[in-house]
């Protein structure tokens, strides 16, 4: 698991650049799951709310290269970077 990646504020922006992206993505299924996203094997992997995390989500390794994409197009149309 990756922690402290995607900020809990970005949620909704990370859920509209996956649509823009075409990648599927579901409700979550569980008390701590807070998004399913179908990555490009086929499978659904799921970004988690911890109890001692205040800030940020905890995201599935294999979803971890989706959600840097995402923080690099932010930067890059930002002008600035690091997690989001």
């Amino acid at each position: 698991m990756s922690r402290n990646l995607l900020h809990k504020s970005k949620l909704d922006a990370f859920k509209a650049w996956l649509d823009q992206a075409g990648i599927e993505h579901r409700p979550p299924r569980g008390e701590f799951q807070v998004l399913q996203v179908k990555t490009k094997n086929g499978q659904w992997q799921c970004v988690f709310d911890r109890l001692d995390a205040q800030e940020h989500y905890t995201v599935a390794w294999s979803l971890e290269s989706i959600v840097r994409a995402y923080i690099r197009e932010r930067g890059t149309k930002s002008g600035g970077g690091g997690n989001v």
